[in-house]
């Protein structure tokens, strides 16, 4: 019989399951729940393990650094970085992983009482970060090794390691929440931890190693492509979108009267430049232009972005 199924469960199979897992195989149990009407099973994510050459080397192929930071805000020029995490991973040409470490973390003291909010969502206390410090000689040297840095809000981790380490401005840089169309892969949201219970895992959030372990989990994950020709990890389309030239097209002129429908369509306001804007790829800007001239807009404007310059 399976657990969740109308008919009930009989108090000798209770008693069977009871045992089963009081002898160490909760497996079993979770084994009868899936597929169960009314039930999700979700497992942890595994606890990270480092995969290297026994040599001391390190492996061929591109490197990736997936990095997190924690931090007192969300004012990079004000607020402080008080948890860093990088890990490496190497990628062959056929875009599997051929090794991994880390992920390293460090604490950082940030001189200043916490916010109660940033201990409640992180765990972290004025008592856990006092005189601790990041070894920003061994950071550097870990982003250094990469081709390329990923996070899951790459426009957020990006800012705060180019404040640090002034001398990765420019490096690419890939985002795991918007670089790929999650929803068109049957996953309804972005958020990290949402997307793993959506995979059947779940981790401890809002601490930066948990969550860089936790990524690299689930960008290792394979699924068909939504046409189902082919079959490939969240990684590999990740990296292709990364490789990717885009282009910022920019409604420049637009009238004030057509903002509601720039929004709608899709485009974002940006302050600084006093602008609406959004991000296509090369083979959508024919449909663009088409939507303007129906729209009765001046023609945009477009700048090529690279992974260099994208999610700043």
């Amino acid at each position: 019989m399976v657990l969740g199924q109308a008919s009930p469960v009989s108090i000798l199979e209770l008693i069977d399951m009871t045992i089963t897992y009081k002898n160490g195989n909760p497996e079993w149990i979770a084994d009868q729940l899936i597929g169960a009407p009314g039930y999700r099973v979700l497992r942890a994510v595994p606890p990270s393990f480092s995969v290297m050459p026994s040599d001391g080397t390190m492996p061929g192929g591109r490197c990736v650094a997936i990095i997190d930071c924690e931090t007192t805000g969300l004012d990079v020029q004000n607020d402080a970085v008080i948890e860093l995490a990088i890990m490496l991973a190497f990628v062959g040409m056929d875009g599997q992983v051929t090794g991994h470490f880390g992920p390293v973390s460090w604490l950082q003291d940030p001189g200043v009482e916490l916010d109660p909010r940033i201990t409640l969502l992180t765990g972290l206390t004025n008592k856990d970060l006092a005189g601790h410090a990041i070894k920003d000689g061994t950071a550097a040297g870990l982003i250094d090794r990469a081709d390329i840095c990923v996070a899951h809000n790459a426009r957020f981790d990006a800012a705060w390691i180019e404040k640090r380490f002034p001398q990765f401005a420019g490096k690419p840089w890939a985002c795991s929440a918007s670089d790929i169309d999650w929803l068109m892969l049957g996953y309804d949201g972005r958020a990290q931890q949402h997307l793993l219970m959506q995979h059947g895992r779940f981790a401890n959030a809002h601490r930066a190693g948990d969550d860089v372990w936790s990524l690299f989990h689930l960008l290792k994950h394979e699924q068909p492509d939504p046409d189902g020709r082919t079959t490939r990890s969240h990684l590999q389309r990740l990296l292709k979108a990364a490789d990717a030239t885009t282009f910022r097209v920019e409604a420049v002129s637009a009238p004030y009267a057509a903002k509601d429908r720039l929004k709608a369509h899709g485009y974002r306001w940006e302050a600084a430049r006093k602008v609406w804007w959004k991000e296509l790829r090369y083979e959508e800007l024919t449909a663009e232009c088409r939507w303007f001239r129906a729209q009765e807009l001046p023609p945009f404007r477009t700048e090529q972005v690279t992974s260099s310059q994208r999610h700043r």
